[in-house]
């Protein structure tokens, strides 16, 4: 009897896992809530609707912080549920997980370890992340050429360049889009006088990101004055301008990773262009901000936030 094979992606913001010969793939929040006897109140979307709202008996923990895990225990409880929930019939399946590169050998080794410890299974197999979001975004990984990958998650952003199969060099950056949150999160802290939480930060910055809009976005909180509710009408224009300064900041790092690079593949990357995944590439200047720093095509295919879980259906057998 052949043995299903379970891919696996374990992000700061969703856990996605995808399996033999089904065109759907699970995705929910990677969030686990107890209560206040340690029992598992929660998991996934369900736990992250109590996020900033529980009370003091109820914990909601992000296992992954900046694409490694943060909280070993807690991840390991939280896959083991969601394989023992979701994927109750599926025995002792082989699992393949992604991981980042540019990572040490004890990160990449927890991933290994959780897998084993989560439940029953035959085999596990890790594999190169970046490799994956490029099969999702449509690049010939296997192609004697030199492509350049830009995964731009959550916590994390990680530049790639890919030929024959193979990372010939990689780059990890500790940040992504929850880095933008925060930021919106302090500065309407400093500026409003107005006390928000990350999922109104994260409201903001998709309203900017979804209409592009320059107008006025109503926000709630709470006055750190009065402290009071309070409702302020923020320009949207302030998103923008530190989603750029960000996508300044990847494109710097990106040429550093140029420089190093023999020249064919730097050639290959010029004349292939670019290639943009994750989720925090989802503001719709991004590819123009890209392609005005770096003087190069940029390729983003749809459901860029999908391309890694969309390129390990593409691997399992």
């Amino acid at each position: 009897m052949k043995t299903t094979q379970l891919g696996i992606e374990l992000g700061s913001r969703h856990l996605r896992i995808a399996a033999t010969k089904k065109k759907e793939f699970l995705k929910i929040k990677n969030m686990i809530a107890f209560d206040e006897d340690d029992k598992v109140k929660a998991i996934g979307d369900e736990a992250f609707d109590m996020y900033e709202k529980q009370p003091y008996s109820v914990r909601v923990i992000k296992p992954m912080e900046h694409g490694v895990i943060s909280d070993y225990t807690n991840m390991r409880y939280l896959l083991g549920t969601v394989l023992d929930r979701y994927f109750k019939r599926v025995h002792k399946p082989e699992l393949v997980i992604a991981v980042p590169v540019d990572i040490t050998n004890v990160e990449k080794r927890a991933f290994d370890d959780l897998a084993w410890e989560a439940g029953k299974v035959k085999d596990i197999q890790l594999i190169e992340k970046p490799i994956l979001a490029a099969i999702g975004s449509g690049i010939d990984v296997e192609a004697p050429c030199g492509n350049m990958i830009i995964d731009i998650g959550a916590g994390t952003t990680e530049i790639s360049v890919i030929s024959l199969g193979g990372i010939v060099e990689s780059r990890l950056l500790p940040y992504g889009g929850d880095q933008i949150d925060e930021w919106i999160k302090d500065y309407v802290k400093k500026n409003y006088k107005l006390e928000i939480g990350m999922k109104n930060a994260r409201r903001l910055k998709m309203a900017y990101a979804e209409n592009e809009t320059q107008q006025d976005i109503s926000v709630k909180g709470r006055d750190i004055v009065s402290g009071l509710p309070k409702e302020v009408k923020i320009p949207a224009a302030i998103v923008e301008e530190k989603a750029r300064d960000q996508i300044r900041e990847i494109c710097m790092q990106a040429k550093a990773v140029l420089e190093v690079v023999t020249p064919e593949l730097a050639t290959d990357i010029v004349n292939e262009g670019i290639y943009i995944s994750g989720g925090a590439c989802g503001f719709t200047k991004t590819e123009e901000w890209i392609k005005e720093e770096l003087k190069v095509t940029v390729h983003i295919k749809p459901e860029p936030q999908d391309h890694v879980i969309l390129g390990m259906q593409s691997y399992l057998k």
